[in-house]
């Protein structure tokens, strides 16, 4: 689904959302969903005329599997460079643990891990706060993780991963507690995101939100103090 023109969210990925951004001559994959989808995020790319071998970056905001499980099989298609923040680049090469969840659901997301194969993947570029990337800055954003990023394009986007998730009619909604790391990070992310200005957001789980979605951030936190 084209959101607006040169951005789109691939239909049907399992896990979170992932998306295709074009950038000049670059064409970024921002977050690939749990393992499994990379022939679908391919077959997406290929819907809009576009092959596999522009694909310059795959951007992981963060290193949890839902959002980076089928990097491995989209990198060895594409030869693209994989981009993650140095905080979440351990995680995603194996040297560290994936990040346990928390509270009731974790017995389940323990069986999961075991059940679904996850196959680390060495990245290419760390990510730091204020790099560019493409046409996009990098907002660095922990709490939901150590390495928890943003893409930003000032006055219009921001693929917020999961440091804001919204709901199923594009409202943004608080940090999971369950799945954050660090709440209280988590919500100084919410603040720092809320000082910025865009019109759209993009967030990891959720629709998007399509129009004043800054107002919306800075009026979640409002009703949140």
């Amino acid at each position: 689904m084209e959101i607006i023109p040169g951005i789109h969210h691939v239909n049907g990925v399992r896990g979170a959302n992932s998306f295709i951004a074009m950038s000049g001559d670059t064409v970024l994959i921002i977050d690939t969903g749990m393992p499994g989808n990379g022939r679908k995020i391919l077959t997406y790319l290929k819907s809009l005329d576009r092959d596999p071998a522009e694909v310059g970056y795959i951007v992981l905001t963060h290193s949890d599997i839902d959002h980076c499980g089928s990097v491995f099989e989209l990198k060895k298609v594409m030869g693209a460079r994989v981009a993650i923040h140095e905080g979440d680049a351990r995680s995603l090469s194996g040297e560290d643990k994936l990040k346990e969840v928390k509270g009731i659901i974790s017995p389940l997301f323990k069986v999961m891990t075991k059940l679904i194969k996850f196959h680390p993947v060495k990245p290419d570029l760390l990510l730091r706060e204020g790099d560019e990337i493409g046409s996009f800055r990098v907002i660095y954003t922990p709490g939901h993780t150590r390495g928890s990023v943003c893409l930003y394009r000032p006055g219009e986007v921001l693929f917020a991963g999961d440091a804001l998730r919204s709901d199923k009619r594009g409202n943004p909604q608080p940090p999971s507690k369950l799945m954050s790391v660090d709440m209280k990070q988590a919500w100084e992310s919410v603040r720092k995101i809320a000082e910025l200005e865009f019109n759209i957001l993009l967030p990891g789980h959720g629709s998007p939100v399509l129009q004043h979605a800054s107002r919306a951030v800075r009026d979640l936190l409002a009703n949140a103090s």
